[in-house]
């Protein structure tokens, strides 16, 4: 038995005509700048910066300043996110020809009326906004730790001569070790 399934934009009346449903209009905010070429460059992200090229249908991530084992694994998020939303194949990512970067290639578009640059600029605003609630924890990791160590609870810190002095601490005795690595009494001159 073989299933015949039709997908379509429109909604099928009584009379058997189609009515036309409109395209939802979606708005995002990127910062964008367009390149002589007709690149586009979005510079939202905290540790990489993107660029799609229309002309050869390719999205390439770069680090910015540091490069770091992290800005690998934002690379690896980003990538998989595209390939989770249909925008990419797995297959389709490679390194890139500039140090740490990576690329991808986007296909085009098999329907009609529909611009695969418009569906990848949405889905990495999407993926911005994902990121930008990992990038607040971080931060606020961040500060917590800093406060913890520039402004101490009383539990975590002690007055000054609260500690009482011993004569030896730690496991290093003094006058017990006379030479480097304690090692002077192995070999002997006889």
């Amino acid at each position: 038995m073989a299933l015949t399934v039709k997908i379509s934009d429109s909604e099928e009346t009584g009379e058997g005509t189609q009515e036309e449903v409109p395209r939802p209009s979606v708005k995002i905010q990127l910062n964008l700048r367009k390149t002589i070429d007709g690149n586009l460059l979005i510079f939202d992200h905290h540790d990489v910066d993107i660029a799609v090229m229309p002309k050869k249908r390719k999205i390439v991530a770069f680090p910015k300043d540091r490069k770091t084992d992290d800005i690998y694994h934002v690379q690896d998020r980003f990538f998989k996110f595209l390939a989770d939303k249909g925008i990419i194949s797995l297959g389709a990512i490679s390194g890139g020809s500039i140090y740490g970067s990576l690329e991808a290639v986007y296909p085009e578009s098999e329907e009609e009326g529909i611009n695969p640059l418009d569906v990848v600029l949405y889905a990495i605003s999407k993926f911005i906004e994902k990121e930008s609630e990992h990038l607040r924890l971080d931060k606020q990791f961040d500060d917590e730790f800093e406060k913890d160590l520039t402004e101490p609870d009383e539990d975590d810190s002690t007055e000054l001569g609260e500690v009482p002095h011993a004569g030896q601490k730690g496991s290093i005795r003094p006058g017990y070790i006379y030479s480097p690595y304690g090692i002077s009494s192995v070999y002997r001159y006889e």
